[in-house]
């Protein structure tokens, strides 16, 4: 009758692996895991956010070539609610989720005057953005009689887009337009009314 050595039991023993070497091994690769999707998210999100950057940038100079070939010229007339900012989204593009603001002269975008009247006043009066303007815009016509008109007019774009991660999700674009591709020539509308009542008494 043979009995095992001592010695050959103890290195039988420890042939396996133990529940704390796998437990280790486990949180290792789960890490390992975590951080390769967190990249791969990062990555992906970096690609859309650059993405909708370019798309912003085309939409923004499509847009500018519409307003110099005076397309916006009834809004900018007293069309709108506002004649210094338009507004409005790219669905008729294909963009839904893509949506712009174009201020004039030294007008400010609502979401950066928001800001601001949030920072310097202790409450929010949603209408007193909306009564400055109209107050801005009812001096500028008062003016716009004494004052000389611009050569050109300083122009700006924003274009939003979907927020990914914390990421910014807008794009400014600043132009300076000639004037009357802005706001249309006056003196050419001017002949035009001449013109037709000449035709008239003919």
């Amino acid at each position: 009758m043979s009995t095992a050595s001592p010695l050959r039991t103890s290195r039988g023993a420890r042939a396996g692996f133990t529940l704390a070497e796998v437990a280790v091994t486990l949180l290792i690769v789960g890490i390992g895991l975590t951080l390769v999707v967190q990249g791969l998210m990062n990555a992906k999100l970096q690609a859309a956010n650059t993405h909708y950057r370019k798309l912003s940038r085309e939409l923004a100079l499509f847009t500018l070539g519409q307003l110099e070939s005076g397309l916006f010229w009834e809004e900018l007339d007293g069309g709108g609610s506002n004649g210094d900012t338009l507004s409005g989204t790219y669905a008729e593009e294909g963009h839904e989720d893509v949506s712009y603001e174009i201020v004039l002269g030294g007008e400010q975008f609502s979401e950066d005057q928001k800001s601001y009247d949030d920072k310097n006043s202790a409450y929010h009066d949603s209408w007193g953005y909306e009564r400055e303007r109209k107050q801005r815009a009812e001096d500028k016509d008062k003016d716009d009689e004494d004052q000389v008109e611009e050569p050109f007019e300083k122009v700006r774009i924003k274009v939003r887009y979907p927020r990914f991660g914390e990421r910014e999700n807008s794009f400014v674009l600043e132009r300076w337009i000639p004037w009357e591709q802005v706001y249309g020539s006056k003196d050419g509308d001017t002949k035009a009314q001449a013109g037709t009542g000449e035709e008239q008494q003919k």
